[in-house]
């Protein structure tokens, strides 16, 4: 009989120590669970945070670019007025003539010329053609 109340305490034993052992693992299973949860629900709030400043940052690029195409357009506007002010007639005063008819006797060459005086080069041809190592009267 020693041996049945043995192997009933034995059992029982177990059967605590198994309970024992259900409700660590149980009460162990929730606090890793609301780990979990916690850092589940701080990933969420950074995606939010992170979706939201893509927006924000989306917004700036997009100003941005637009600033800077419309800042080229200007300056490419400016750049053709300023090509065109270069080309036009206003430009052939005749300090410029006299400035390049001195250049073309000095020797100077047709870049230098057209550089200094602003003058086209059609002009500096002509003016070269008629006036290049030629003593002054």
């Amino acid at each position: 009989m020693n041996f049945t109340i043995e192997m009933a305490l034995l059992a029982a034993s177990l059967i605590g120590a198994f309970g024992a052992q259900t409700i660590v693992t149980r009460r162990r299973e929730k606090s890793l669970v609301a780990k979990i949860d916690a850092l589940e629900a701080r990933l969420d709030k950074t995606e939010r945070e992170t979706d939201r400043q893509r927006g924000v940052m989306g917004k700036l690029f997009a100003q941005r670019e637009k600033d800077l195409e419309t800042k080229i357009r200007q300056n490419h506007s400016d750049l053709k007025r300023v090509e065109m002010q270069m080309r036009s007639p206003d430009r052939e005063t005749p300090e410029s003539v006299e400035l390049a008819i001195q250049l073309a006797r000095a020797g100077e060459g047709r870049d230098q010329i057209v550089r200094k005086t602003g003058l086209s080069a059609d002009i500096i041809e002509t003016i070269s053609a008629l006036h290049a190592a030629r003593p002054r009267h």
